[in-house]
């Protein structure tokens, strides 16, 4: 049996691994399915069509699934789904997905969402994301995979984080950041490229790699050329990192020097 404090609250109807741990004050509603390994720490509230994967740690006060604050949400079953070994530390709230948005929040495995953040509606957060604390994420957002937002910064419907790129704190992200950058200011400006992320996966940039990255952003922001132009050219080249951002998620929008 799960170990399940005698203060919590599990329904019948929640589907709960033998070796989860359920701490004091939490309740898991029906239709939540928590895996294997998985510790809600205390007062976390797990709603229906919410799955934890296993080994992730949820501490005090986290608000997983809550319904969408969107006024197009008319009580659909939509889901929240947290992949395996994330952590989830105190009173995040993660609400589920809306129908207009594909009916479901994503978040991959490897994520680190710090202390009173906010994952709205929709949104999509890839593999090894990083989430410092306290920062806010409007519906439809996509974070790219081992990106890194810094703490207090707000980013805005619809936007997109590359992977690899990092956001400074305290920053509004009304702009999508591209990937393998550092973005940061007041208005959120590209700064350079995140040398130091791709340093931190050498199997995965080579040399030849990280200069061609250097010579597309230089083409991007220094040449003069039409950005459209250059955008183009980067959707059709050979850097899959280009061709999954600028795809139809993509909404227009990039940050500028």
């Amino acid at each position: 049996m799960p170990m399940i404090h005698p203060s919590a609250f599990v329904s019948p109807q929640a589907k709960v691994h033998e070796s989860a741990v359920i701490g004091p004050w939490c309740l898991v509603d029906a239709g939540a399915e928590i895996a294997e390994g998985v510790i809600l720490e205390s007062r976390v509230h797990v709603y229906g069509g919410v799955s934890v994967g296993k080994n992730t740690h949820v501490y005090d006060g986290a608000i997983l699934g809550g319904p969408p604050q969107d006024l197009k949400y008319a009580g659909e079953p939509t889901r929240l789904e947290i992949g395996e070994n994330c952590t989830i530390r105190e009173y995040c709230t993660l609400n589920r997905g809306t129908v207009q948005g594909g009916g479901c929040t994503r978040v991959a495995d490897h994520v680190l969402v710090m202390a009173y953040s906010h994952i709205a509606h929709d949104c999509d957060i890839r593999t090894g994301v990083v989430i410092a604390n306290s920062c806010q994420l409007g519906g439809h957002v996509r974070i790219g995979e081992y990106a890194t937002i810094g703490g207090v910064t707000a980013i805005q419907q619809r936007n997109q984080v590359g992977a690899y790129a990092f956001v400074g704190g305290t920053h509004k992200v009304d702009r999508d950041v591209p990937p393998c950058t550092k973005a940061s200011g007041n208005p959120i400006r590209y700064g350079a490229l995140n040398l130091h992320a791709l340093r931190l996966h050498p199997e995965d940039f080579s040399e030849e790699r990280v200069q061609n990255l250097q010579r597309a952003y230089r083409e991007l922001y220094r040449s003069g050329r039409p950005v459209v132009e250059v955008i183009e050219e980067l959707k059709k080249g050979p850097e899959p990192l280009f061709q999954a951002f600028f795809d139809e998620h993509w909404g227009g929008t990039l940050v500028r020097p």
